[in-house]
């Protein structure tokens, strides 16, 4: 049976480590779902990011794992489909707070949605889409996840979003994947490792699935969030 604890901290960082403490793994062997965030009270979107308190939900990962020998081990994630009703209720919450969002930053933006194998994709344009997308993308992932957590509060289903604006994660994954692919072969060449300065979950990825089937060099991550990096080593 898969393990699961609630825990508790001042910031999700906290909370994480707490239960990864708990349940005694990584933070590669979990999902992870936030489950109360006492800061949603608070109007400024910013502050929000920022909780005074956070309780997550952490369970076992149990669904297979696929090894392609040339890395890490990547977990095959498992599709949940959702009906019609939840995806209304989530897309209308969606709407409802982006609306607020663009107005309170004197943005004319828009959004669009798309479902797509258990996931709703969010596309954010107009103009002032850099705000949205922010330094090197933290904006738009701080705001995945805020929103993450509000459509997922009080929803029986384990709701999955990806947001995205002027194709930024498309690109960035190129962009990485290139440069991935250039410190690789500075590994090979100088035979010394090569650590990546801290990324978020997606850049990491990125990266992951840029040298995965590499045939001289592996990859893994070390460290906690939000300072986790990407470690490029030979084989």
């Amino acid at each position: 049976m898969a393990k699961v604890v609630e825990s508790i901290g001042k910031t999700y960082d906290e909370a994480l480590k707490n239960g990864l403490e708990q349940i005694g793994l990584t933070e590669d062997d979990v999902n992870i779902e936030i489950i109360k965030d006492a800061s949603q009270t608070k109007k400024s979107f910013f502050s929000i990011l920022e909780p005074r308190q956070v309780k997550l939900l952490i369970t076992e990962k149990t669904h297979s794992k696929a090894n392609n020998n040339y890395g890490e081990v990547h977990e095959e994630k498992e599709i949940v489909e959702l009906d019609e009703e939840t995806i209304k209720k989530a897309e209308e919450k969606i709407d409802t707070f982006l609306k607020e969002y663009y107005k309170s930053m004197n943005l004319e933006l828009k959004h669009d949605f798309k479902y797509e194998k258990g996931i709703i994709y969010i596309t954010i344009s107009g103009e002032g889409t850099g705000l949205i997308i922010g330094y090197r993308g933290e904006t738009l992932e701080a705001l995945q996840t805020f929103v993450g957590a509000l459509v997922n509060k009080d929803s029986n289903s384990r709701i999955r979003l990806v947001f995205d604006s002027e194709n930024y994660r498309e690109k960035r994954a190129n962009s990485l994947k290139g440069l991935a692919l250039k410190e690789a072969d500075i590994v090979v060449k100088k035979k010394k490792s090569y650590t990546f300065e801290p990324m978020t979950a997606f850049e990491r990825k990125a990266i992951h699935t840029a040298l995965q089937n590499h045939p001289k060099v592996t990859t893994h991550s070390v460290g906690e969030e939000p300072y986790r990096k990407v470690v490029i080593s030979l084989k």
